[in-house]
């Protein structure tokens, strides 16, 4: 399993596209509240942190929120995958501060124990082969009285997508969240507290308003698993089911939800 996980990541972040194609439908929300500035709302930073990045993706949490970033913080940024550190390092040299850049498997931290304040992992933990060897390893790097900060969606987050590609084809086997569904907020929340002495959760919920198909299709084939499979007539297939489907109702809604966990050594 591990192996195939890791050639799968591999393939889906060579670039950034597949994560711009996802948050592309994620801006027909009609919660206008950018992810990356709620998520940093929900963080309460010390003086002088000193802290761990796992899966920066694109650095777009601290571009976004360049502007409350603080001299004294020690800021280290990592990703298993070396071009998606390359895009961050691009990104975040348009702005004057000092990052650390690490390619790091969360599964193997690379520093000695009770060295972070701070540990943050959005939207990643469920693509790690082993969580609870990740979860053991953030632990042994946090100080006692540090905080993971780690994001994740609900299980029923864009149910009502998962059901019309369910009607549209079963077989496909994508009417769920994919790899999300491994650590999401329900079983993630029982996963943390194995670990952790205290978690508490914030919760962001939407609703995606669109009558347009391709921004669902793109999205759908964008993923992990969707990729090999939305290709060619199925792609099509797919979008003619959608398209039908917004002539019927004049547009499709689906409801969004996602979560910050704040977790305590």
């Amino acid at each position: 399993m591990e192996s195939n996980i890791k050639q799968a990541l591999k393939e889906q972040y060579k670039t950034a596209e597949n994560l711009n194609t996802r948050g592309n439908l994620h801006s027909y929300n009609t919660n206008k509240a950018d992810w990356d500035n709620w998520c940093f709302s929900h963080m309460q930073i010390p003086n002088k942190a000193k802290m761990l990045e796992l899966g920066c993706g694109t650095g777009d949490l601290w571009y976004k929120n360049r502007k409350y970033l603080k001299d004294d913080w020690d800021i280290t940024l990592s990703d298993s995958s070396a071009k998606m550190l390359e895009i961050t390092k691009e990104t975040l040299g348009q702005i004057d501060y000092s990052f650390t850049y690490k390619e790091i498997n969360a599964q193997d931290i690379p520093y000695g124990n009770e060295c972070f304040d701070v540990v943050i992992a959005r939207h990643m933990l469920y693509l790690v082969p082993d969580i609870e060897k990740a979860l053991s390893e953030i632990k042994r790097v946090l100080i006692e009285g540090g905080t993971l900060y780690v994001t994740t969606n609900a299980h029923d987050s864009m149910s009502e997508l998962n059901v019309l590609v369910k009607k549209f084809d079963p077989k496909m086997g994508l009417h769920n969240n994919g790899m999300c569904d491994r650590f999401d907020m329900e079983s993630g929340l029982s996963l943390l507290k194995r670990y952790f002495s205290k978690v508490k959760m914030d919760i962001l919920q939407g609703k995606i308003i669109i009558n347009d198909a391709e921004p669902i299709v793109a999205y759908k084939a964008s993923t992990v698993r969707g990729n090999p499979i939305l290709i060619g007539d199925k792609r099509r297939q797919f979008k003619e089911y959608l398209e039908d489907y917004i002539k019927k109702n004049g547009s499709i809604s689906i409801t969004t939800k996602a979560c910050v966990f704040k977790a305590h050594r």
